[in-house]
């Protein structure tokens, strides 16, 4: 008698894959006076894909050297940012045939009594082969291995009058290898996330600016974010100044979903590129 394996792998490394299910947009808007939202799901394969819709509460964090991940919550009822018991989605579950696409429709039936600021959820979108790729191993063994892709994106929803922005403190050098680790503590401002880049201005000693960097920060709470200078970007024994400011980004599709920037001064600090 065969037995037969079922194994689900959750594949959040680089695959084919990723460039088969394609998912746009990466950040569903909504509001107290538009509580519907649409993102689109396409199979750009050749292949039937199944694809589930799932929700889930997380945000970045960092950890003390700069490096940022995502925090999840398996209960996410004392997150009062969390709008998971207020949002579905339709269709939750369908096969999706080669070269077609897929609209998902949001709802969202949160209480009038949420205060102002803006809420959140993952959306988890799962997409499986629908044909099962079956292996044949030694000893009559069947395997049947199941590979499963989950690409998280994200739905807001904002309560009457966002207000974003970002303090930016405890600037430090961390010398390093051929470059200058420049680590920035990030913590958000307001009732609502910050979705922007973090900029440094690089000025030489006649206060020209020499060069610009530019560094993604989705800020929900509080972050270290770590970037890299590299010395053969500058001349060596002179000394800079680094000019860093927070630029938001945030691209809304629905006019009513306004936020506010709260304006905060830019913070510097001088880096001395060192001879050898």
């Amino acid at each position: 008698m065969k037995i037969f394996l079922s194994v689900i792998l959750i594949l959040f490394s680089s695959l084919s894959i990723y460039s088969q299910i394609l998912i746009s947009p990466y950040i569903v808007y909504t509001d107290q006076n538009n509580k519907i939202g649409n993102f689109i799901v396409q199979n750009e394969s050749e292949n039937n894909y199944e694809i589930s819709v799932s929700f889930t509460f997380g945000y970045p964090v960092s950890d003390s050297t700069g490096q940022i991940l995502m925090k999840y919550f398996e209960n996410d009822s004392s997150q009062a940012s969390s709008i998971n018991n207020y949002i579905r989605a339709f269709p939750k579950k369908f096969i999706l045939p080669p070269k077609k696409r897929q609209v998902i429709r949001l709802t969202i039936k949160a209480p009038d009594t949420l205060q102002p600021g803006t809420y959140w959820t993952r959306i988890i979108t799962s997409a499986t082969p629908y044909s099962e790729q079956i292996d044949t191993m030694q000893s009559g063994i069947t395997a049947r291995i199941k590979f499963v892709l989950n690409q998280v994106t994200t739905c807001l929803y904002r309560v009457g009058v966002g207000e974003s922005g970002v303090k930016i403190s405890n600037l430090e050098l961390v010398p390093d290898s051929g470059k200058t680790n420049l680590i920035v503590e990030l913590e958000r401002i307001g009732n609502s996330p910050f979705i922007g880049n973090l900029l440094v201005k690089v000025k030489d000693e006649k206060g020209n600016i020499v060069k610009t960097l530019s560094e993604y920060i989705p800020l929900y709470y509080k972050l270290l974010k770590k970037i890299q200078i590299d010395h053969s970007d500058f001349e060596k024994g002179k000394k800079y100044e680094l000019n860093i400011t927070a630029v938001n980004t945030e691209k809304e599709d629905i006019p009513e979903s306004s936020i506010k920037i709260i304006s905060v001064p830019d913070e510097k600090i001088h880096i001395e590129i060192p001879e050898n």
